[in-house]
């Protein structure tokens, strides 16, 4: 079975010049330019990942540190930038390994086979419930995708309730607001009918993706999403 490998480069030229190189040894790549692209596909899990730092819509340091906290790929830093502080803040924030551009295809093709080796040997001591793979939320098309990959399409109060809670960094929200925020979409919306409308979503996030919705009432003061939920 192919390695597979997602390569976060906004240089075009670049990105298509390594993914040729590494899949003609045998990877399988996928690209992405931007770090927004790169989450929506990490919904999929990865092998490997290897990230610039310098991205149009973010730090790529700031993304590999919080992507290490809910994916098991290996993370290959792969940037122009060679300050020695740099490196160390990378391998500190959850690296495994740091290489400075140009790269030699070669050397690339080595660490990337080197860092996953060790990720295999070590795979069995590392509980999978330490970094969980996160809910995705694509507000826009309404899909809510599992952890397990398995997707689902929510209607417009669903997409508004999971939008709300993922886009609070607690991901907490009260009942009171939830539903005047539903209100100012359906007229005459109700506390009992957020209980409703939660209830429902428990239900069918169990029938159709095979897992237990991870939200529960918050003390009867609102509700909370208890695991890892990122927005697309």
């Amino acid at each position: 079975m192919s390695i597979s490998v997602l390569l976060v480069e906004d240089d075009r030229d670049l990105s298509e010049e390594i993914a040729s190189f590494l899949e003609g040894a045998g990877f399988a790549v996928t690209c992405a330019g931007t770090i927004r692209e790169a989450e929506g596909l990490l919904a999929e899990p990865r092998d490997l990942l290897i990230l610039d730092i310098n991205l149009p819509d973010g730090d790529g340091l700031a993304f590999c540190k919080e992507a290490r906290n809910y994916v098991r790929s290996g993370i290959v830093m792969c940037t122009g930038r060679s300050e020695r502080a740099l490196r160390i803040a990378s391998l500190r924030d959850g690296a495994d390994a740091y290489l400075v551009k140009p790269v030699d295809p070669e050397e690339l093709e080595a660490t990337l086979l080197s860092v996953h080796r060790r990720l295999r040997s070590g795979a069995t001591a590392i509980p999978s419930q330490v970094m969980p793979h996160p809910w995705h939320l694509d507000a826009e098309r309404r899909l809510l995708v599992a952890p397990n990959g398995v997707s689902m399409l929510l209607n417009a109060p669903e997409a508004l309730l999971l939008g709300t809670l993922f886009g609070r960094p607690d991901r907490k929200v009260r009942k009171d607001e939830l539903v005047m925020l539903l209100a100012a979409r359906e007229a005459g919306y109700s506390s009992h009918r957020l209980e409703a409308l939660v209830s429902r979503l428990r239900a069918k996030a169990t029938a159709s993706c095979g897992l237990k919705l991870p939200l529960v009432s918050d003390y009867g003061k609102g509700y909370a999403f208890m695991e890892s939920g990122r927005l697309l």
